[in-house]
């Protein structure tokens, strides 16, 4: 098992590389690249887009999977988790659409978060049919995906950052598909990992692309099926979410504090926790790095929930004390204070 997961990630990671070299030259021609703005961390225009080809090198890997799983099992025997398979495929699919119609249009926000909510629910409708999940969850799911999906756009702002994230992420959640167990979740997720392998070192330390709405778009439904396929099969609640609890984290503070301080909250900033940390002068693989190592400081703490069916709170406070120091980083190394209007209020 270990040599054809790591023989899967190897290929995807060789596919997706050969893919973005490829996809490269493509957006430049089209024009479709990324210029510095109020929301940029970089300092010349670079091509966006290039989660295209992490999305293409996973659904192919993935289908290869499904297609491998079926021919050494059986149809019947294999068909619990194909159709699992199959609905996170979709999911990612659905999602890479509507960001890339993002990338080369730009859409709304309004509009955006419309279709993100109907997408959303169109995941909770899918898992009540493939997990008999009630539909009463629907509307949870639909806005728990829109959450993830724009969580993990806003943190793409710095060079291997949502993609190193995504490879720990992951590769994370392999482990549990293999341990709680969730059939089908480690197919997707494998495939995931190693088109995100391929596609990091176009991404860090220098970015010659970047992933775009298409790839951050597809990333995030990813997690979003993740947890909905864990939390439907009975995973613990801080296992399911372990990984992404870093990027709800900095995203929910960041809006939080912006509403706060009378702030316009769709309007672009600089003001995510590892963005003030590449202002005040870290660079960006130490920012990225940080993020990625709260993310498997979390996942695992939440791993022993993994192995016992007893409720453990000490791992839970662990975990909200990893991320409570992640949203300090910024103050423990003195960067400025972004949130001035709070200041005042006191």
């Amino acid at each position: 098992m270990t040599t054809l997961l790591l023989s899967g990630l190897a290929v995807t990671a060789a596919v997706c590389a050969s893919l973005t070299a490829a996809v490269i030259p493509l957006l430049r021609r089209a024009r479709v690249v990324d210029v510095p703005g109020d929301r940029s961390l970089h300092r010349t225009p670079v091509p966006r887009g290039g989660g295209l080809a992490i999305v293409l090198a996973a659904s192919l890997a993935t289908w290869t999977a499904v297609l491998a799983a079926v021919h050494l099992q059986g149809a019947v025997h294999a068909m619990s988790g194909v159709d699992v398979a199959l609905m996170g495929l979709a999911t990612v699919l659905a999602f890479a659409l509507l960001g890339l119609i993002e990338d080369l249009f730009s859409v709304s926000v309004r509009a955006r978060l419309v279709l993100q909510l109907v997408l959303g629910a169109g995941l909770g409708l899918v898992a009540h049919s493939a997990f008999e999940v009630s539909l009463w969850w629907t509307p949870a799911i639909c806005v728990g995906t829109a959450a993830l999906v724009n969580a993990t756009n806003f943190m793409d702002g710095a060079n291997g950052l949502a993609c190193g994230h995504a490879l720990l992420t992951s590769l994370w959640y392999v482990q549990v598909a293999a341990v709680a167990p969730v059939a089908g979740l480690g197919l997707v997720m494998v495939s995931v990992a190693g088109a995100c392998l391929g596609f990091l070192p176009f991404n860090t330390p220098r970015a010659k692309v970047f992933l775009g709405d298409s790839g951050s778009y597809a990333l995030g439904s990813a997690w979003a099926f993740a947890v909905t396929a864990c939390l439907s099969r009975g995973v613990a609640v801080e296992a399911a979410l372990a990984p992404v609890l870093v990027l709800l984290a900095d995203t929910g503070y960041t809006l939080w504090m912006r509403l706060r301080a009378g702030q316009c909250w769709y309007a672009p900033h600089r003001l995510h926790v590892y963005q003030r940390l590449v202002c005040a002068g870290w660079p960006h693989w130490a920012s990225a790095l940080l993020v990625t190592l709260a993310a498997a400081s979390c996942s695992a703490l939440a791993a022993s929930s993994l192995l016992t069916s007893n409720r453990l709170w000490m791992p839970q406070v662990a975990m909200a004390a990893v991320l409570i120091v992640y949203l300090k980083m910024p103050s423990i190394i003195g960067a400025p204070n972004p949130f001035p209007t709070l200041r005042r209020a006191r």
